[in-house]
């Protein structure tokens, strides 16, 4: 059986291969060898996942301003969570997450570093403060020069503060050696214990997969047990067909590739908006 990888979303090599020699062979457009195919199939399944990162970074930030938008009396009952394109976004990414690193400080300078990128750290994430009584507190990243005003809000409400000690507010400033300031919500003094700051890891990139076989009778034959299946989340399937076709069409100068890749793209298009 094809090697799978224990807790990961896999999609069958096999399948993804068929689709795309059924689409390529539909109007005599060509054969894609298996070495073109492992090719092709490495670099698409590469461009997907690094895409997930510019676009979780745009959905976000458009979240983040409809949220603003909202009125006071809005109604947030109904909130689409299986078609929240940020939900869907870290859900693939999630694939590919390792266990969060808490931040020492940098003590020369009184602040947080980021962990070096290593074989088990391939991006980082969202930060958040590490409560002592367990409790995770998203951060809000704010400018050094807003940092007074926050404190004199929460210092005018004191009276009916309602925080305890560990559900207070926190946020952070990037210095300008890349660095960060952790603040409390009443306090203008940076927090620099180490521990209480922690950053989400994508530990590491989709595994290299490969399309084996063996020659029989001059002919090319699935073979399953050495062959290694992609790690992408399950829906990626089709983006998968469209992205190698793509790059077949591009390779072997069939340009009736890319317009069959582009047709499958713009229906699945279609299907998801």
């Amino acid at each position: 059986m094809a090697i799978i990888v224990a807790g990961q979303t896999t999609i069958s090599i096999d399948t993804v291969y068929q689709r795309v020699l059924a689409l390529a062979n539909k109007e005599q457009r060509g054969y894609i060898t298996p070495q073109e195919f492992n090719l092709h199939a490495n670099q698409a399944q590469l461009d997907i996942f690094e895409q997930y990162f510019y676009d979780l970074a745009a959905m976000t930030n458009l979240s983040k301003r409809d949220e603003a938008n909202k009125g006071p009396g809005a109604n947030n009952a109904l909130e689409p969570d299986f078609g929240d394109t940020v939900n869907i976004l870290r859900e693939k990414i999630s694939i590919y997450k390792g266990s969060d690193v808490a931040l020492d400080v940098d003590a020369p300078n009184k602040c947080y570093k980021l962990p070096e990128l290593s074989s088990t750290i391939y991006r980082t994430g969202r930060m958040y403060y590490s409560g002592t009584n367990g409790s995770s507190i998203p951060l809000e990243r704010i400018h050094e020069h807003d940092i007074n005003k926050i404190v004199e809000h929460f210092t005018a409400k004191t009276a009916s503060k309602w925080h305890t000690a560990d559900d207070a507010d926190f946020f952070y400033t990037e210095n300008t050696d890349g660095s960060f300031s952790l603040y409390k919500e009443d306090s203008t003094t940076p927090i620099t214990a180490s521990g209480q700051l922690k950053v989400e890891v994508v530990a590491a990139v989709p595994r290299e997969v490969n399309w084996a076989y063996v020659v029989v009778n001059e002919k090319a034959l699935y073979d399953a047990t050495n062959s290694v299946d992609f790690n992408l989340h399950r829906s990626e399937e089709t983006n998968l067909v469209i992205k190698i076709l793509e790059l077949a069409g591009i390779t072997i100068n069939k340009p009736g590739l890319v317009q069959i890749a582009s047709n499958e793209e713009a229906q699945n298009d279609g299907q998801t908006k």
